[in-house]
Protein backbone atom coordinates (compact mmCIF):
# COMPACT_ATOMS: atom_id res chain seq x y z
CA UNK A 1 0.00 0.00 0.00
CA UNK A 2 1.30 2.96 -1.13
CA UNK A 3 1.77 6.10 1.65
CA UNK A 4 -0.04 9.40 1.00
CA UNK A 5 2.61 12.18 0.43
CA UNK A 6 3.27 15.12 2.12
CA UNK A 7 1.66 18.52 0.91
CA UNK A 8 5.36 19.59 0.12
CA UNK A 9 6.30 16.67 -1.95
CA UNK A 10 2.84 17.75 -4.51
CA UNK A 11 5.70 19.71 -6.14
CA UNK A 12 7.12 16.49 -7.36
CA UNK A 13 10.55 17.82 -5.99
CA UNK A 14 10.88 15.99 -3.13
CA UNK A 15 9.63 12.46 -1.72
CA UNK A 16 8.84 12.52 1.48
CA UNK A 17 6.32 10.48 3.00
CA UNK A 18 3.70 10.96 6.18
CA UNK A 19 4.39 7.94 8.52
CA UNK A 20 1.74 6.93 11.23
CA UNK A 21 3.90 3.63 13.42
CA UNK A 22 1.66 0.52 13.04
CA UNK A 23 0.08 -0.48 15.87
CA UNK A 24 2.23 -3.18 16.73
CA UNK A 25 5.18 -0.70 16.72
CA UNK A 26 3.00 1.57 19.03
CA UNK A 27 2.83 -1.23 20.81
CA UNK A 28 6.19 -2.51 21.74
CA UNK A 29 7.42 1.38 21.68
CA UNK A 30 4.84 1.42 24.73
CA UNK A 31 6.49 -1.87 26.67
CA UNK A 32 10.01 -0.68 25.82
CA UNK A 33 8.89 2.70 27.70
CA UNK A 34 7.22 1.32 30.30
CA UNK A 35 9.92 -1.67 31.04
CA UNK A 36 12.51 1.40 31.55
CA UNK A 37 10.74 3.10 33.62
CA UNK A 38 10.10 0.13 35.93
CA UNK A 39 13.68 -0.73 35.89
CA UNK A 40 14.86 2.84 36.69
CA UNK A 41 12.16 3.02 40.20
CA UNK A 42 13.52 -0.55 40.98
CA UNK A 43 17.26 1.08 41.12
CA UNK A 44 15.93 4.27 43.14
CA UNK A 45 13.42 2.38 45.09
CA UNK A 46 16.23 -0.65 45.82
CA UNK A 47 17.22 -0.58 49.86
CA UNK A 48 20.89 -0.47 50.16
CA UNK A 49 23.03 -2.85 52.02
CA UNK A 50 22.91 -1.53 55.37
CA UNK A 51 19.82 0.82 56.23
CA UNK A 52 19.43 3.21 58.68
CA UNK A 53 17.44 3.19 61.41
CA UNK A 54 15.40 5.64 63.62
CA UNK A 55 14.72 4.98 67.10
CA UNK A 56 11.34 5.00 68.77
CA UNK A 57 11.09 6.13 72.50
CA UNK A 58 8.32 4.03 74.51
CA UNK A 59 8.15 6.03 77.86
CA UNK A 60 6.38 4.55 81.03
CA UNK A 61 4.93 7.64 83.16
CA UNK A 62 2.78 5.73 85.48
CA UNK A 63 2.88 3.39 88.66
CA UNK A 64 2.78 0.52 86.91
CA UNK A 65 5.53 -1.83 85.54
CA UNK A 66 5.44 -2.45 81.27
CA UNK A 67 6.35 -5.79 79.87
CA UNK A 68 7.02 -6.28 75.87
CA UNK A 69 4.55 -9.60 75.59
CA UNK A 70 5.47 -9.80 71.73
CA UNK A 71 6.23 -7.90 68.63
CA UNK A 72 4.70 -8.46 65.55
CA UNK A 73 4.81 -7.49 61.95
CA UNK A 74 2.13 -4.97 60.22
CA UNK A 75 -0.40 -6.62 58.39
CA UNK A 76 -1.39 -4.47 54.85
CA UNK A 77 -3.17 -5.08 51.54
CA UNK A 78 -1.72 -4.83 47.85
CA UNK A 79 -3.83 -4.38 44.80
CA UNK A 80 -2.92 -3.91 41.54
CA UNK A 81 -3.85 -0.77 39.72
CA UNK A 82 -6.83 -0.70 37.12
CA UNK A 83 -7.16 -4.97 38.28
CA UNK A 84 -9.78 -6.18 40.78
CA UNK A 85 -6.64 -8.24 42.55
CA UNK A 86 -5.44 -7.67 45.70
CA UNK A 87 -3.00 -9.73 48.36
CA UNK A 88 -2.50 -9.79 51.74
CA UNK A 89 1.29 -8.87 53.23
CA UNK A 90 3.35 -7.78 55.74
CA UNK A 91 5.49 -4.86 56.15
CA UNK A 92 9.57 -5.70 56.86
CA UNK A 93 10.21 -5.64 60.36
CA UNK A 94 13.60 -5.12 61.12
CA UNK A 95 15.48 -3.23 63.91
CA UNK A 96 19.49 -2.51 64.46
CA UNK A 97 19.23 -2.66 68.37
CA UNK A 98 15.46 -3.34 70.55
CA UNK A 99 14.57 -4.80 73.45
CA UNK A 100 13.71 -8.43 73.94
CA UNK A 101 10.41 -9.81 74.81
CA UNK A 102 9.80 -10.22 78.32
CA UNK A 103 12.01 -7.22 78.92
CA UNK A 104 10.30 -4.62 81.18
CA UNK A 105 10.09 -0.60 81.62
CA UNK A 106 9.57 0.05 85.68
CA UNK A 107 8.05 3.71 86.32
CA UNK A 108 9.72 6.30 84.63
CA UNK A 109 11.90 4.09 82.64
CA UNK A 110 11.62 4.30 79.25
CA UNK A 111 12.73 1.21 75.96
CA UNK A 112 14.28 2.19 72.46
CA UNK A 113 13.14 0.82 69.59
CA UNK A 114 15.55 1.25 66.68
CA UNK A 115 13.76 0.86 63.28
CA UNK A 116 14.97 0.70 60.20
CA UNK A 117 14.22 2.70 56.85
CA UNK A 118 16.06 3.70 53.92
CA UNK A 119 15.85 6.48 51.77
CA UNK A 120 13.27 5.86 48.77
CA UNK A 121 12.04 8.85 46.55
CA UNK A 122 8.30 6.89 45.75
CA UNK A 123 7.94 7.25 50.01
CA UNK A 124 5.56 5.18 51.69
CA UNK A 125 5.88 2.97 54.75
CA UNK A 126 8.90 0.28 54.67
CA UNK A 127 9.57 -0.90 58.09
CA UNK A 128 6.40 -0.69 60.39
CA UNK A 129 6.36 -3.10 63.87
CA UNK A 130 3.45 -3.59 66.42
CA UNK A 131 4.57 -3.97 70.02
CA UNK A 132 2.25 -5.28 72.53
CA UNK A 133 3.02 -4.53 76.54
CA UNK A 134 0.96 -6.45 79.17
CA UNK A 135 0.69 -4.21 82.20
CA UNK A 136 1.49 -5.90 84.92
CA UNK A 137 -0.87 -6.07 88.08
CA UNK A 138 -3.79 -5.29 85.31
CA UNK A 139 -5.49 -7.75 82.63
CA UNK A 140 -5.08 -4.41 80.19
CA UNK A 141 -2.47 -4.06 77.64
CA UNK A 142 -0.47 -0.96 75.70
CA UNK A 143 -0.69 -1.81 71.90
CA UNK A 144 1.76 0.35 69.76
CA UNK A 145 2.40 0.76 66.16
CA UNK A 146 5.73 2.25 64.50
CA UNK A 147 6.36 2.42 61.05
CA UNK A 148 9.30 4.36 59.26
CA UNK A 149 8.89 6.27 55.62
CA UNK A 150 12.12 8.18 54.05
CA UNK A 151 10.56 11.57 55.80
CA UNK A 152 8.67 10.62 58.78
CA UNK A 153 8.31 8.52 62.01
CA UNK A 154 4.98 7.84 62.65
CA UNK A 155 3.63 5.84 65.91
CA UNK A 156 -0.01 5.05 67.06
CA UNK A 157 -0.91 3.35 70.68
CA UNK A 158 -4.06 2.24 72.33
CA UNK A 159 -4.72 1.24 76.50
CA UNK A 160 -6.97 -1.97 75.79
CA UNK A 161 -9.61 -1.59 77.73
CA UNK A 162 -9.33 2.46 77.98
CA UNK A 163 -9.82 2.09 81.73
CA UNK A 164 -6.28 0.98 82.33
CA UNK A 165 -5.37 4.09 81.82
CA UNK A 166 -4.06 6.61 78.49
CA UNK A 167 -1.29 6.77 75.64
CA UNK A 168 0.09 9.44 73.21
CA UNK A 169 2.25 8.93 70.56
CA UNK A 170 3.14 11.17 67.66
CA UNK A 171 6.34 10.66 65.89
CA UNK A 172 9.64 8.69 67.79
CA UNK A 173 7.75 9.30 71.23
CA UNK A 174 5.28 7.05 72.81
CA UNK A 175 3.83 7.63 76.34
CA UNK A 176 1.95 5.52 78.56
CA UNK A 177 0.32 6.78 81.75
CA UNK A 178 -2.46 5.67 84.50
Amino acid sequence: MERPLTPEAKDGKTMKRTHTPSRARRRILAVAGVSACALSAGLVTAPPASAASRGFTVTNNSSATLRLEGLNRVHRVICAPNVPVCANSTYDMEFEGRPGVNDRIAPNGSQRFELKYWFDLLGGIQYAAQLTYKIEGTNAKLEVSINTTPFTNNSTCEVVPASAGSCTAGGLAITFRQ
